[in-house]
């Protein structure tokens, strides 16, 4: 790759970041709809059609909001959340990497960002009375905790931004040398495919605009969640911009987004069958944290010892040859005791 970044590449790089933000905008409706179907389908319940979830959303942005006693903040929880889902969008990489020197965030960025969605979608239930509030609040706890536990993952990336991480996997096979950072790819998927909520419950007390800011940024947080597992997993997908002029990068970035929409079939197909298994949300938080600790420190270690070892320095031998001086076969000098 290029080291120097001009005007022509900047431009092009912002225009990336736009389209692959407004892209997962887009489609993470979609994804949520299909695997809601997919999952209907697999247990044998009729469910809406994969577009049903943008006329769900459209529909509550026309109509009105109705506030309770204890819901004054929900719709600034929910307004937050969906500019920061809307920035994460632009923050994961989806089908191309940018330029070096570019300004790009670090892996503890950006699951900071998403952990502070998840928290602020936890809020509007936290907020309330009774048995709401205590389900609101041990979701709040379960996604507080979500950074602790991804440390090991978190340490993989080390210092670089998110940009240079992908990029120095881009090489790397995801069977030999890149083994390890499928692993941790699979716990940033475990992030948000064991974090699923009860919608009915979660949203409940919201209405209007509030409940369609809700859903549009949980969408929106899924598919940075499994878009960021997919390139950490799996980076040679991604286009390399520089590397042999821009008509080359454009046809990466075709074959990265098909390469993308089929990560995305994949994981609907993961999703949807995880979520015939039916545990309490307690229990399944607890089986969330623990699977992400575990890939993580599994990837950690095997990585750690990739790393090369220095040579060892060479054996002192001045001791043995101390010892063989006086059983040396020379004869001596004339002169000289033997």
């Amino acid at each position: 790759m290029k080291q120097d970044l001009t005007w022509g590449w900047g431009f092009g790089c912002v225009a990336a970041l736009a389209i692959q933000a407004a892209l997962m905008v887009l489609v993470a409706p979609w994804f949520a709809g299909w695997v809601h179907r997919l999952a209907g389908r697999l247990v044998g319940e009729p469910r809406f059609p994969a577009g049903g979830r943008w006329q769900e959303i459209w529909h509550q942005f026309r109509r009105p909001s109705l506030y309770g006693q204890q819901d004054g903040l929900n719709g600034v929880f929910c307004a937050l959340a969906l500019v920061l889902a809307v920035l994460a969008c632009g923050l994961v990489p989806a089908f191309t990497l940018t330029m070096p020197g570019f300004p790009a965030p670090g892996m503890l960025l950006v699951c900071t960002l998403l952990v502070a969605i998840g928290v602020l979608l936890d809020l509007p239930q936290a907020v309330q009375e009774a048995s709401a509030a205590q389900q609101g609040c041990a979701a709040i706890v379960a996604d507080a905790l979500l950074l602790p536990v991804l440390t090991p993952v978190l340490l993989l990336s080390g210092a670089h931004d998110l940009v240079a991480f992908l990029g120095r996997l881009h090489a790397l096979s995801p069977i030999t040398a890149g083994a390890p950072y499928v692993l941790a790819g699979v716990a940033l998927f475990l992030a948000t495919a064991l974090a699923r909520r009860d919608e009915q419950t979660a949203c409940a007390t919201l209405s209007g605009p509030d409940r369609a800011m809700w859903l549009l940024a949980a969408d929106c947080m899924q598919m940075c969640w499994i878009t960021l597992a997919a390139d950490v997993a799996w980076a040679g997908s991604l286009a390399m911009p520089g590397e042999n002029g821009a008509e080359n990068w454009l046809t990466q970035c075709v074959e990265g987004l098909g390469l993308w929409m089929f990560k995305l079939l994949v994981a609907s197909f993961v999703l949807a069958v995880l979520r015939m298994a039916l545990l309490p949300a307690g229990r399944r938080a607890r089986v969330r944290l623990g699977a992400i600790f575990l890939l993580g420190v599994l990837a950690w270690q095997v990585t750690s010892s990739h790393v090369t070892v220095p040579p060892a320095e060479p054996e002192n031998h001045s001791v043995e040859d101390e010892n063989t001086q006086g059983y040396s076969t020379e004869p001596a000098p004339e002169g000289e005791p033997s």
